[in-house]
């Protein structure tokens, strides 16, 4: 077996509504068809595909426990540390958060040949998108730590 690629995340919310603005407005994933589902949600798309379904925590779950299972409402997500999309346009990406007033933070790690910036979802859950490297990019939001790196990646991954 072999994993090809992410194909969507889910978020159980009561926040549902502000999720999928955010999801929208903040990251750039578009609003699109969802099945009709017993129970409310929204599903938004990258690329044409539905990347991220976003299931109502409503005060009757009953449909959704039936689709989806029980499960308990955690801040930050619980389990997930974060989610990462690759993205482009580092530039246009760090103006679109300074405009819209969105604290991020961001990472450069030139060995693997990336330019991370984080945001947090109206839940908490950090949002990840990658970049690639570019010795001209400027760090615009909360600079994070450079990682110390034990050894360089090739020698760790040959």
């Amino acid at each position: 077996m072999t994993i090809q690629r992410l194909d969507h995340f889910t978020i159980r919310t009561e926040r549902w509504d502000e999720t999928a603005a955010f999801f929208a407005h903040v990251i750039g994933l578009q609003p699109g068809p969802r099945p009709a589902f017993r129970f409310p949600g929204h599903w938004l798309y990258a690329s044409g595909k539905p990347i991220l379904h976003i299931v109502s925590m409503t005060e009757d779950r009953a449909e959704l426990e039936a689709y989806l299972g029980v499960k308990t409402p955690q801040p930050g997500g619980g389990s997930i540390d974060h989610v990462s999309l690759r993205g482009d346009d580092l530039g246009a990406t760090q103006q679109h958060f300074v405009a819209l007033n969105i604290a991020f933070r961001e990472r450069v790690i030139p060995e693997v040949g990336e330019h991370q910036l984080f945001v947090e979802d109206p839940n908490g859950i950090t949002v990840e998108i990658i970049f690639p490297y570019s010795p001209a990019a400027k760090i615009v939001g909360q600079a994070m730590p450079t990682l110390e790196v034990a050894e360089p990646w090739e020698q760790r991954h040959d």
